[in-house]
């Protein structure tokens, strides 16, 4: 009876070292993501900025378009109107 008791709590100790060993292995692993993580998303900052300067590039690439050919002249046209527009509005400010 006092055996049976003893490979009892033998084998009770043997499964709460395994699952402390499992439970530190998945906080090793947790903070391992969590740095991975961290990575991503600074280089998904990264190009969504990078993505951008690319958008306003090719803005301005069709604006200088536009000028020298017809077919992005009405977008060239559209945009130097809205900037006279805005300055308008700053000179109205300013003089009031």
């Amino acid at each position: 009876m006092l055996t049976d008791k003893n490979t009892v709590i033998d084998e009770l100790k043997k499964k709460v070292e395994h699952l402390i060993t499992q439970y530190i292995t998945s906080l090793e692993r947790n903070r391992a993501l969590q740095d991975e993580n961290k990575v991503v998303r600074a280089k998904l900052e990264e190009v969504k900025h990078e993505n951008r300067e690319l958008k306003d590039k090719i803005k301005t690439l069709k604006a200088a378009k536009g000028f020298s050919e017809g077919e992005y002249s009405a977008d060239a046209k559209n945009k130097i109107n809205r900037l006279v527009r805005e300055i308008d509005k700053c000179i109205a400010l300013l003089n009031n």
